[in-house]
């Protein structure tokens, strides 16, 4: 397990946690992203800036540091 804010762009991870903000967690199970399913890093700002993120259909963006707090494990090529 990693964070996700360690993905490297291109990546495919599948959610172990989300962040431990309240607020954070309610915006993200209200979108559909909870432990168990998979996103795919799009692309990353500078270091410690923004990601661009997708799950299924839905594209949303995550600061590094809510990213840092979230554990994924890495889904393998191919």
């Amino acid at each position: 397990m990693v964070p996700l804010s360690q993905v490297p762009e291109g990546a495919r991870v599948w959610v172990n946690c989300l962040p431990l903000h309240p607020e954070l967690q309610r915006r993200l199970l209200a979108m559909g992203v909870r432990p168990g399913v998979e996103i795919e890093v799009l692309r990353r700002g500078k270091p410690g800036g923004l990601l661009h993120l997708s799950c299924g259909l839905m594209e949303f963006m995550l600061r590094g540091e809510q990213a840092a707090e979230m554990e994924v494990s890495l889904i393998p090529p191919g």
